[in-house]
């Protein structure tokens, strides 16, 4: 099974609603399962991927961006530096919704 890793935090989310997760370049993630493991603890959770589509990290959709926790473009670009800090709005990302199963 295909596997991300998330910080303690951002694994937390999962619990709050978050349903998207945005990478930095262009990742292989298929439609299907996929299993969530945090970096800190021993925690995992398995969703079902439902859609994945590259875009310029200015360009991802609005309700993408909502549902990963962020507010619009310039919050996402701003809490993305945590974990690429050279990343810019030109940059190529991509994104991963899924559904809890």
């Amino acid at each position: 099974m295909q596997k991300l890793k998330l910080y303690e935090d951002i694994f937390d989310a999962l619990e709050d609603g978050k349903l998207t997760t945005i990478r930095k370049g262009r990742r292989v993630i298929v439609l299907g399962g996929l299993l969530f493991e945090s970096l800190e603890t021993k925690r995992r959770k398995t969703v079902e991927v439902t859609s994945v589509y590259f875009a310029d990290l200015k360009n991802v959709k609005m309700e993408d961006l909502e549902n990963d926790g962020f507010k619009d473009h310039q919050d996402m670009w701003e809490q993305m530096q945590r974990f690429y800090p050279d990343i810019g709005l030109e940059d190529e990302v991509t994104v991963v919704k899924f559904k809890k199963i």
